[in-house]
């Protein structure tokens, strides 16, 4: 691929086809209402960024985090028609299972993309989500852990060995943390809402464990917190980390679930907030 843009949007209109019912938070109107997005004003006239199509992940890729028998289990239910993976709401169709393999595969192909120095950076935009999901389980929306099946692939397949997962979602992504707990091959930092909210993790205490220790970084706000608090434990916190870490590569689970409008969480925050991190995370990234 000739490079002619510097950013990668990599989606599929497959992601549309991942069906958890009416009036489901997690429903194929988020990505539409991005694309629409897109597709006007000023950023429909940069030519820098261009749409990807991703690929099929491979059972192999999969496997990098999740379990088989776990795979198995996404796999029947679709194939028995759908239904709830978890004991909330957690919603499988009966074409889920494809299409979290298309999600996968989404995470993996921006980060091929940007090793392979066909673009600066990437935008995976996919559905369904993963940050909640774990080695055996599914949680949050969450089918598979998007991220962490990156994460991996950088580490086995590129040979980097300190790879940073900032999460800026409003919930805690307890499936991220609970793969990586006890790595230092992989810096986990989550800015999120009073843990006592769901997924109920996100402690300041937990901070990893073994060669982990240290590793996985907490940074939990108070219920209803703004652009100036959020600006304060951003800057305070989880720049002097990262800068300490040194990452190799910078993946970013990007939750906008915080803004103030959002049904779903409990934080303040406004669009100049999220442009404004954006700006940090760019210039963190090309320092």
């Amino acid at each position: 691929m000739t490079r002619t843009a510097r950013t990668a949007v990599v989606f599929s209109s497959k992601y549309y086809r991942h069906n958890t019912g009416r009036g489901h938070p997690e429903s194929a109107r988020r990505l539409g209402a991005i694309i629409k997005e897109l597709g006007r004003g000023l950023i429909s006239k940069s030519r820098n960024w261009q749409f990807v199509e991703p690929e099929r992940a491979s059972s192999e890729k999969i496997q990098l985090v999740h379990d088989s028998d776990y795979i198995r289990f996404v796999r029947n239910v679709c194939k028995s028609g759908g239904g709830l993976l978890d004991s909330g709401d957690t919603v499988a169709s009966s074409e889920s299972f494809d299409v979290a393999v298309y999600a996968v595969g989404g995470a993996l192909k921006a980060v091929d993309l940007i090793m392979e120095r066909q673009f600066e950076n990437a935008f995976a935009l996919v559905r369904p989500p993963g940050h909640h999901a774990g080695k055996f389980s599914a949680a949050g929306f969450c089918i598979f852990n998007n991220v962490a099946v990156a994460a991996q692939h950088l580490l086995k397949n590129f040979g980097l060995n300190r790879v940073l997962i900032l999460d800026i979602d409003a919930h805690h992504g307890n499936g991220t943390q609970e793969i990586f707990y006890g790595t230092d091959k992989v810096l986990y930092i989550s800015l999120h809402e009073d843990p006592r909210s769901f997924p109920g993790t996100g402690f300041v205490d937990e901070v990893g464990e073994g060669e982990g220790l240290g590793f996985n970084v907490n940074v939990p706000l108070p219920f209803g917190a703004n652009d100036q608090i959020y600006f304060k434990a951003f800057n305070e916190i989880a720049i002097p980390v990262i800068r300490q870490y040194k990452p190799q590569f910078m993946l970013v689970s990007a939750g906008l679930d915080g803004h103030y409008t959002d049904p779903v969480a409990n934080l303040s925050l406004s669009a100049y907030c999220y442009a404004k991190v954006y700006e940090e995370i760019v210039k963190l990234a090309y320092a």
